[in-house]
């Protein structure tokens, strides 16, 4: 009986693999989510003032082959914008933009490897102050080309 028993569980497993049922392991990760003023998050910062550019570096580390970071950002009140960055190996990821107007932005950055499955997640969130730039208005533009004492346009 108990034979039978080592038979059945071999030809299960036999089956399993040959109907190609894959087993994946991947050591890969996200080591850090840094935000900073530079292209080294040097030093690392979550506080920046409208106008300065902002740096989101992904540290990778264990991965190879082709992979993809999938970074989402989601301001306040807003949508989410997301970008996606195909790389290959272990490397530092750097993304970079520079925001316009007070915004706190939430990122979920994901690491995916080749077939598209999660295989590890960071967060983190910034906040930009100040205020944004004032509209320019097109019609003071228009009359600074003439001194007060000009009369041509009356």
């Amino acid at each position: 009986m108990k034979t039978r028993i080592k038979i059945i569980i071999f030809l299960s497993l036999l089956a399993l693999t040959a109907m190609g049922c894959s087993v994946s392991f991947t050591t890969a990760k996200i080591d850090s989510l840094n935000f900073g003023k530079n292209d080294k998050a040097n030093p690392p910062t979550t506080s920046f003032n409208v106008g300065e550019q902002v740096f989101v570096i992904a540290n990778v580390t264990g991965a190879m082959g082709k992979n993809k970071l999938k970074i989402k950002m989601t301001p306040t009140g807003g949508s989410a914008v997301e970008k996606d960055v195909d790389f290959e190996g272990s490397k530092p990821i750097t993304y970079s933009f520079t925001p316009s107007s007070p915004v706190e932005i939430k990122f979920d950055v994901s690491l995916l490897d080749d077939s598209g499955k999660e295989v590890d997640k960071k967060s983190g969130t910034i906040t930009v102050k100040g205020s944004a730039p004032a509209p320019t208005d097109a019609k003071k533009d228009e009359d600074s080309d003439h001194s007060s004492d000009d009369k041509s346009h009356d």
